[in-house]
């Protein structure tokens, strides 16, 4: 029997989510006022008076100039905008890491010069030669994540040689010039991600996503050690098109959020949402395009349990009709499992080791991942929820002991 989308159901991810075209405000264009955020608290640790960026009153200037409310996916310029945004996080999160030259001279053995590129140094021309989406300038949200903040700034005030470069592939002067120019960008690179600021920022996400998957972990240990068979569901939870995007009080918005995943959190714990809920896990992650949404994942006892489509949609229309009241969507990860290379929900058995690292690894690590920007703009707030439904009292095996051991 086909499946059948019900109301509220996306049917893309939140992560690749809708095709809204965006304004900021009129004529609006960078300038040498606009500061990072990062920049702005450096200031102010050192006492001076600086007016900081407050995105309560720049949300005003959002504008979505899609009118209908059927859910779309993106448009290939939205995706361009997405993947330029990730490229360059990981190219400057790359070359700060590294400790080689990026660019060198070589002499080849007719005597002549060439100029050699790292590959963190080729991936950085690489973006710079795929260009910004003018989105880049027009979002002041895009360069909350200090990383393609970092990129925004240095690749702004070295305009010129890199059109230079990315065109005509070496500067005028020649290799040495160009070797020597292309270095200062890396050094000025690693120099503004090695900020105290920067760097603390950094090492309290990433710490806190490793806190997360040793918890989360331990988690799903312990569901194998009561139940031999789970049931895991894979749902994204997200709102419709546009919603929180034009806001004009983003924090009263994100008590809102909070408080309707509290009353979901508690109802999947009380099995008003699906039976025998062993587990829950949610994160809640702030799109440049899509706003806020969870990644959920939902652990259940597998024993007489199998239809995982179902509930993962049981657990959708709950957040849509029930606590959302129509405003939010979602997306059934169950019903694509099969295009997973590697396979970590739906029915998994104990002795099924490929599923469980699958589950531990790709799943529990998308789910616990840091997300810069939620981190920049919610500091020392709780983006992330694990519920642990089952009664450590109750850990011990019963029955016939494992034929096989479980390696979890």
């Amino acid at each position: 029997m086909e499946y059948e989308e019900s109301p509220g159901e996306n049917s893309h991810p939140f992560d690749e989510d809708w095709n809204i075209d965006w304004d900021w405000g009129t004529n609006h264009s960078p300038s040498d006022n606009d500061v990072p955020w990062w920049e702005g608290e450096e200031r102010l640790a050192r006492g001076e008076n600086l007016q900081q960026w407050d995105m309560n009153d720049e949300e005003l200037f959002f504008e979505e100039e899609v009118s209908d409310d059927q859910e779309e996916l993106l448009s290939e310029s939205d995706k361009k905008f997405i993947a330029h945004l990730r490229r360059a996080e990981a190219v400057i999160k790359g070359i700060f890491d590294s400790r080689e030259d990026h660019f060198e001279v070589v002499e080849k053995k007719n005597g002549k010069l060439k100029l050699f590129q790292s590959l963190h140094g080729k991936e950085f021309l690489k973006v710079v030669k795929k260009g910004c989406d003018e989105r880049c300038a027009q979002l002041r949200v895009v360069d909350k994540n200090p990383y393609v903040g970092i990129y925004h700034k240095v690749t702004r005030r070295w305009e010129y040689e890199l059109r230079a470069m990315v065109e005509y592939g070496v500067l005028a002067g020649g290799v040495s010039r160009t070797v020597n120019v292309m270095n200062k960008i890396m050094e000025e690179i690693k120099d503004e991600a090695s900020r105290p600021i920067i760097q603390d920022f950094s090492r309290r996400a990433d710490r806190a996503a490793k806190d997360r998957k040793k918890a989360a972990t331990a988690i799903i240990d312990r569901c194998f050690a009561q139940r031999s068979r789970l049931l895991v569901l894979r749902v994204d939870l997200g709102y419709r098109k546009g919603k929180f995007i034009e806001s004009e009080d983003f924090m009263k918005d994100m008590k809102m959020v909070k408080k309707e995943w509290t009353l979901m959190s508690d109802s999947l714990k009380s099995g008003k949402v699906a039976p025998n809920v062993m587990a829950v896990f949610g994160k809640l992650e702030y799109g440049v395009l899509a706003g806020f949404h969870y990644h959920l994942v939902v652990i259940m006892k597998g024993s007489g349990n199998r239809q995982d489509i179902n509930y993962a949609k049981m657990v959708g229309q709950y957040w849509y009709s029930e606590v959302t009241g129509g405003e939010g969507r979602y997306f059934n990860c169950n019903r694509i499992k099969h295009r997973y290379k590697k396979l970590g929900i739906g029915t998994i058995n104990y002795h099924e080791k490929d599923k469980i690292d699958a589950l531990k690894g790709v799943v529990i690590d998308y789910i616990v991942k840091s997300d810069y920007y939620m981190s920049a703009l919610l500091p020392s707030k709780k983006t992330f929820v694990q519920l642990s439904c089952t009664n450590k009292e109750q850990m011990v095996r019963r029955g016939r002991p494992r034929r096989y051991l479980s390696k979890v």
